[in-house]
């Protein structure tokens, strides 16, 4: 048996005090804690103050403790009240037990604060440029101590990753179609146009489908959630996209608007925060709307970072550029 096993049947023990006969003897909590009170205070009424209850009630207590132990744990003397032996080697029993609980309430503060934890999670590269250091960001103010693991993934990397329990949670703009994953979708977004800051549309308030088809497009591959919408989009206007640029990661859109390739569709969550680039977000209207989703493993069950991760997620300021 380990050291913190025998430590813990110690202090279950105190509960319980054996006779001569072989019985148990059971005190209460309360009981426990009254005497407790009595030996550090050295009196009732001491002991009265302390707890912020009637000296009377607790005589009736320590009478009855005496009672359930079959042995006296105080005598009196001259007026003053003074602990027997017994007394003496239960105290050292029961402060054993009260350092047992202090350490427990410890433990329990340092979970609830992240002290000692890491929260793994794995995120596409959309979700992992904004919005996933904003959800990070929000949690490390109220969880100072607790610790990340960031993974951006690939698309061929997300099942694996949730199924070997890599991390808890996956982010990403289009749900996994898994047995033993389940998605959810936590933000609708839209799509929004990458434009050079030069080019005369970086200055309008929005958009049209119309007027992006005679633009060179940089997109992303049309098997792709955003590279379908933006197929979708065009489709239903019966225009052709003019794409010249076909990409997979969103930080190659940003690197070819700015060198002024040609006008990139990407959703609003990737491109929420300020940088010194000489590109504008503008709002591309009648998107159509863009989810992002949570996945995780469904056989495992999910600690509590997960559940305010998820809940932030949906939740955190996110505001897109707008063009000046």
């Amino acid at each position: 048996m380990t050291g913190r096993r025998k430590n813990q049947a110690s202090s279950l023990n105190l509960m319980e005090v054996g006779d001569l006969a072989g019985e148990r003897r059971r005190l209460s909590l309360r009981q426990i804690e009254v005497f407790r009170a009595v030996m550090l205070s050295g009196s009732l009424n001491g002991a009265a103050n302390v707890l912020h209850v009637a000296q009377p009630s607790l005589s009736r207590v320590v009478k009855r403790t005496e009672d359930v132990l079959n042995f006296k744990l105080f005598e009196r003397v001259r007026g003053r009240l003074i602990p027997t032996k017994e007394a003496g080697a239960l105290l050292t029993l029961v402060n054993r037990v009260y350092r047992q609980l202090d350490e427990l309430g410890d433990a329990v503060d340092k979970m609830t604060m992240g002290e000692g934890s890491v929260f793994k999670l794995g995120c596409t590269g959309s979700p992992g440029r904004c919005l996933v250091p904003r959800v990070v960001a929000a949690m490390r103010t109220a969880l100072p101590k607790l610790n990340f693991q960031v993974d951006v993934l690939l698309f061929e990397q997300i099942i694996d990753y949730l199924l070997f329990q890599r991390g808890e949670c996956v982010v990403s703009v289009f749900p996994i179609r898994h047995p033993l994953v389940e998605s959810r979708s936590v933000r609708t977004g839209r799509l929004v146009a990458l434009i050079p800051k030069t080019h005369p549309l970086a200055k309008r308030r929005q958009v049209t489908v119309q007027q992006l088809a005679k633009e060179p497009l940089i997109s992303f591959d049309p098997m792709t959630p955003h590279g379908a919408a933006v197929s979708q989009m065009f489709e239903s206007t019966g225009h052709e996209p003019q794409i010249c640029v076909l990409i997979r990661h969103i930080e190659t859109a940003v690197s070819l608007v700015a060198n002024g390739v040609g006008i990139a569709i990407v959703d609003e969550f990737s491109v929420a925060d300020e940088w010194d680039m000489p590109l504008a977000v503008v709002p591309l209207a009648n998107s159509l709307p863009l989810h992002i989703y949570l996945s995780w493993h469904k056989d495992v069950v999910r600690s509590q970072y997960f559940k305010r991760f998820e809940s932030l997620c949906a939740k955190v300021p996110l505001q897109a550029h707008r063009s000046k």
